[in-house]
């Protein structure tokens, strides 16, 4: 029993409610963290499966051909429906590309550049290290690339050999 004037007080104090905020503040952005790096992760993979697939496209051409597709003929539409029925310049869009990526954007469709950069993938042919663009039937070989999120770099890949 409490004697008069006496009170038991309850609840936090202050200082109290102050470090549970700084703590609950450092947990949300440990979590924020990891869940940015996985989100970029996920982005490499899917840029890593789109130049993979690109390459068995590419590489079936060849096999039926003897030499590859020019940079003009991969981003000609018309050029695809006739050669490579599966590749369509949907398939160049990067995760991170939008229309409004002029560098790599031609009648709001994604296009391939000669080198990749942030939001667009690269395909460069030549023929033994020379541009085949005038006489696009000698391409020899080629290199196509991703540029990869949280400085992971260029994710590259060169014809069969």
């Amino acid at each position: 029993m409490l004697k008069s004037g006496h009170s038991k007080e309850q609840g936090f104090t202050l200082v109290e409610i102050l470090i549970m905020l700084v703590l609950v503040g450092v947990l949300i952005t440990i979590v924020m963290l990891d869940y940015s790096g996985a989100k970029a992760r996920s982005r490499n993979d899917t840029r890593i499966t789109a130049i993979k697939s690109l390459q068995d496209y590419i590489e079936k051409f060849y096999s039926q051909n003897t030499y590859y597709p020019s940079l003009a003929d991969m981003n000609n539409p018309s050029w695809l429906a006739t050669n490579l029925k599966s590749v369509t310049p949907s398939m160049y869009a990067d995760p991170s590309w939008t229309a409004s990526n002029k560098a790599c954007t031609k009648n709001n469709q994604p296009i391939l550049l000669s080198k990749s950069e942030p939001g667009c993938y690269g395909y460069d042919p030549t023929n033994s290290g020379v541009s085949c663009e005038a006489d696009d039937t000698t391409c020899s070989d080629y290199t196509l690339t991703a540029t990869l999120e949280d400085r992971q770099g260029t994710y590259t890949l060169r014809q069969l050999d």
